[in-house]
């Protein structure tokens, strides 16, 4: 009996995480990299933090798919900006904008 529970368990947790995924991209602003700032991936009720690298790079992984919103904190500003959480690694970046006194995530042009 207890081999059946632990093999329902790991394909449970198996199930799990082949439904989640990597959200990563970059993050500019006045066409610099936004570096060392804090980064938090809300997705529903799930949460998932990171930051930014030298490059502007940011990396978070999420168990859940859907719509999600990015927020960005450098310098005790506060930008945010929607995305989509998919089953796969999928990649968003972003330019840093002020908009009428408030900051947002505007998607990057290439």
């Amino acid at each position: 009996m207890n081999r059946v529970a632990a093999c329902a368990l790991l394909l449970i947790g198996l199930t799990t995480t082949a439904m989640a995924g990597q959200v990563y991209g970059t993050l500019f602003q006045d066409n610099r990299p936004v570096t060392g700032a804090p980064v938090r991936l809300t997705c529903g009720n799930e949460v998932a933090n990171g930051a930014t690298d030298s490059q502007g790079v940011y990396r978070v992984f999420v168990r859940v798919t859907g719509s999600c919103t990015l927020v960005l904190e450098p310098d005790g500003r506060r930008a945010e900006g929607p995305l989509y959480s998919y089953d796969r690694p999928t990649a968003y970046d972003f330019d840093v904008v002020n908009q009428s006194g408030r900051w947002i995530l505007v998607p990057r042009r290439r």
